[in-house]
């Protein structure tokens, strides 16, 4: 079985060269960060990011959601759907005090046993609230909400980080009635119309991939410490394989060579090859949602 989390999961740059732009708002009964294109440009869409284990106030997440929101453009939702109970940030300070000790000298055995030992209780908490049994309703009732106030032909997409990542490829899954809401027509119409997710985590591997149905771009490193080189290529070769020869591409995967777990939204902008990679991921997410944002399809 394997382990609800990987070490890069805790580990990262926590940015603090970045000031939100957007604004927090009550949505669907969740506390949201919503970020707007800059005034006098019209969104073409919507995007829902769901966040990796940190959480809908990780200063990195927003500045990201703000980067789409601009650059799309979209109107950008980080609704809180950890509700209250993401990883505390303590996480990143303290394996980062691990990783790069202040005075230069390796930590010993003992303070790294004592350093992890008091961080459990804050894993133990978002384990018991946030399992996928506890979380997934509260994304597909978001998302349902989301759905039915918006306007007939509305277009959505959901971008899914880490933790974010299985919940934003389950939403892929629009042959499945969950994954679907019945209009006042009477017709089924699914919950997203694209999807975006960078290095997603605990994914059942090829099965999430075979069924989605929505388009769904992908970005990993190539030997991610979720998901390493041999599930990666299988990923990459499902994926690639459910696109049509002479029809649209619906679905992508992108590979980074050398980006760590996490590099697209906890990359260490000190490290040029990290920084390049969650770049491109930045990248190949606008270009996605720009596509099928202004798609006829």
């Amino acid at each position: 079985m394997q382990a609800p989390f990987c070490r890069d999961c805790f580990t990262g740059t926590l940015r603090g060269d970045v000031t939100p732009q957007g604004t927090v708002e009550t949505l669907h009964g969740l506390p949201t960060y919503v970020s707007r294109p800059p005034d006098g440009v019209t969104p073409l869409e919507t995007v829902v990011l769901i966040t990796d284990a940190l959480g809908w106030e990780l200063l990195n997440t927003r500045a990201l959601a703000d980067a789409y929101a601009r650059r799309v453009p979209c109107t950008v939702f980080v609704p809180d759907i950890l509700k209250g109970h993401a990883l505390p940030l303590t996480f990143l300070t303290a394996t980062d005090a691990l990783d790069h000790p202040p005075n230069g000298t390796p930590p010993s055995f003992l303070t790294k046993v004592l350093t992890y030992l008091k961080l459990i209780p804050g894993l133990l908490t978002f384990l018991f609230h946030n399992h996928k049994r506890a979380a997934h309703p509260r994304v597909l009732s978001f998302f349902r909400s989301l759905r039915e106030s918006s306007p007939p032909n509305a277009k959505i997409g959901a971008a899914g980080f880490c933790w974010g990542g299985l919940h934003t490829v389950l939403l892929t899954h629009a042959s499945s009635p969950e994954y679907t809401y019945a209009t006042p027509q009477g017709s089924a119409k699914p919950l997203i119309d694209c999807a975006f997710t960078a290095h997603p985590s605990l994914l059942t591997i090829p099965r999430d991939i075979e069924r989605a149905v929505q388009p769904l771009s992908v970005a990993n490193g190539d030997d991610d410490q979720f998901m390493g080189r041999q599930k990666m290529e299988v990923l990459v070769r499902v994926l690639r394989g459910k696109n049509t020869d002479g029809q649209e591409e619906r679905y992508e995967a992108v590979v980074y060579p050398g980006a760590k777990h996490g590099f697209a939204v906890r990359g260490d902008i000190g490290d040029p090859l990290q920084r390049e990679r969650g770049e491109g991921s930045e990248e190949q997410a606008v270009r996605w949602f720009r596509r099928w944002f202004t798609s006829s399809s």
